[in-house]
């Protein structure tokens, strides 16, 4: 390292902060106890940020700098040759080897040890490459253990394995570290693993006469996954009823439980679902990362058209508007991003859920328990004196919700809540099936706002043929599937003065349908369309999940 500049010189010439600014922070670490790092001061104070750091420091030391790595150049049984929370703790990995050197990422290749460590280990030439510790951990999520498979471990398992002291009450701990544990304890962490890297929303566990099944669902699609011997689906099972909680003697009766593990550094809730079948116990796990960010309208796929005409009623200052869809659908998800758009520190927001799946900042986030008679109605009774302006009502399941939903909408508050219809105009109908008086449906909803999800096709191999229409043959990216994310389908019902004078008389559903489709609402299929054309999903996709009389 020739040449040896101080960070504070290299950061003033590449015009990143000013000698006043070094002055500040220099004069902040001799305050500091126990002592700082001046790049850790300043990255902190927002004078410079990570990147900009870690690329000065690789100058200060002659090294080349590399801000984003191509996950796809990364050796992962290299990187596997040493323990997960090791490379952690130096914030190194070995990403690739030729027969002379190995290939090494670090944000501190000075730190004591490392470089005898790697020498003593691989006995090559260690050429280093400076990132930022970010990235570090973001290849270490993404690629360790990336070559373990569930089906391989299915060889290595017999049920004795799966009864031994390590199936003790479960922790908190990382489905990426599985080295030294059982081997059933192995395979249940493994399974995991896959499908929180596959995306999966489910893990279903299937027992039949003959066989034992292993399913994900992902993109809204449950795919086969393993078939592993029928024999290990006891230990499986009382493997994730123990990490749940729940009680691996009782067989007979359905049970709910909740597992929290880590996946690199998220931490991920999985509710567990057990029920009794005729030829045994039947688990679905359903995996809500909490990390995951809170998609916008725009990203959910909503179009300029309906995006105007729905923020235009999530703006108003009383009313009910609903969204529908069947289950899984993201109706919830659209309600939290409709949120997002309004939530201000002068608008009162609370919401009543079950349970509460993500967090919503700006919202006072309330779990309904059923279980101790603190249901939706009763809840809605207690906020209604917390002064709302806004409130969510996670679904409006009965009569006694959908009453004091009505109420509360009537009483000045704008109020977003969830019905299970099969499109739009069904919501008036059936709130009026819950037993409210039709005028009272008539003079509180607003809006109803019909969707579904499809799959995306592949961003990385779709392409456009010549006759116009699109086409994604499959690649690595979407496990040669052609679908990758999902996107929806909308239906947005305003009801307008004519819309709402036939709720009040009680019309048919086919005359509020065809009425709110003079008015110009835009079916579902034909949404659907709209996103066939401009490549977005498939023509088999939309027909999947909407009926064509929508």
């Amino acid at each position: 390292m020739t040449n040896w500049k101080k960070l504070g010189e290299i950061l003033i010439e590449t015009g990143l902060i000013d000698q006043a600014a070094l002055d500040e922070a220099l004069i902040q670490q001799q305050k500091d106890s126990p002592r700082r790092r001046l790049g850790e001061i300043m990255c902190d104070g927002g004078l410079i940020d990570e990147p900009q750091l870690y690329q000065a420091l690789a100058q200060q030391w002659g090294l080349e700098f590399v801000g984003h790595i191509d996950l796809a150049d990364v050796d992962t049984a290299l990187l596997e040759e040493f323990p997960l929370e090791h490379l952690r703790r130096i914030n190194t990995v070995p990403v690739h080897q030729s027969h002379e050197s190995i290939y090494v990422l670090s944000a501190d290749p000075f730190r004591p040890g490392i470089i005898e460590e790697l020498n003593r280990h691989f006995k090559k030439k260690i050429n280093f490459v400076v990132t930022p510790p970010v990235q570090i951990q973001h290849v270490l999520n993404e690629t360790y253990g990336r070559g373990r498979d569930s089906s391989e471990l299915i060889e290595t398992i017999s049920v004795e394995d799966g009864f031994d002291g390590d199936l003790g009450r479960f922790a908190v701990e990382d489905v990426l570290e599985s080295a030294n544990k059982a081997p059933i304890v192995k395979f249940v962490n493994t399974l995991i693993f896959q499908s929180l890297r596959e995306r999966a929303s489910d893990i279903h566990l299937e027992l039949s006469p003959d066989s034992f099944k292993i399913r994900y669902r992902i993109d809204g699609v449950l795919v086969n996954r393993f078939s592993p011997p029928r024999k290990l689906h006891a230990p499986v099972t009382s493997r994730i009823k123990i990490m749940a909680g729940l009680d691996i003697a009782e067989r007979r009766l359905p049970q709910d439980g909740k597992i929290r593990v880590r996946f690199g550094d998220r931490e991920v809730d999985i509710r567990v679902s057990s029920v009794p079948c005729a030829h045994g116990e039947r688990v679905v796990m359903r995996l809500l990362d909490r990390r995951t960010e809170l998609l916008s309208l725009e990203q959910m796929g909503m179009s300029a058209d309906i995006m105007v005409q729905f923020d235009r009623l999530i703006r108003r200052p009383n009313g009910i508007l609903l969204v529908t869809g069947p289950t899984g659908s993201g109706k919830t998800t659209t309600l939290y991003g409709a949120i997002m758009r309004i939530v201000s520190p002068d608008v009162n927001v609370i919401t009543l859920e079950d349970p509460v799946e993500y967090e919503l900042p700006g919202a006072s986030q309330i779990p309904v328990k059923p279980k101790i008679g603190f249901t939706f109605a009763s809840g809605l009774r207690s906020i209604l004196r917390q002064d709302p302006d806004v409130i969510l009502v996670g679904e409006i399941r009965d009569d006694e919700t959908a009453g004091m939903a009505i109420q509360a909408s009537l009483t000045g508050h704008l109020v977003f809540s969830t019905l299970h219809t099969n499109d739009s105009a069904s919501a008036a109908v059936r709130l009026m099936d819950m037993n409210v008086e039709p005028y009272l449906v008539a003079s509180t909803l607003i809006g109803v706002l019909a969707q579904r999800l499809v799959r995306r096709l592949c961003s990385n191999c779709v392409k456009k043929l010549a006759d116009g229409t699109w086409q994604a043959p499959g690649c690595p990216v979407c496990s040669q599937t052609g679908f990758k994310g999902r996107t929806g389908v909308y239906e947005l019902l305003n009801v307008d003065e004519e819309i709402a004078a036939l709720i009040g008389r009680s019309a048919s559903l086919d005359d509020i349908r065809n009425a709110s489709r003079n008015a110009g609402m835009r079916s579902l299929y034909e949404d659907g369309l709209q996103k066939v054309s401009t490549g977005q999903t498939s023509l088999h996709e939309v027909e999947r999940v909407c009926w064509q009389g929508n």
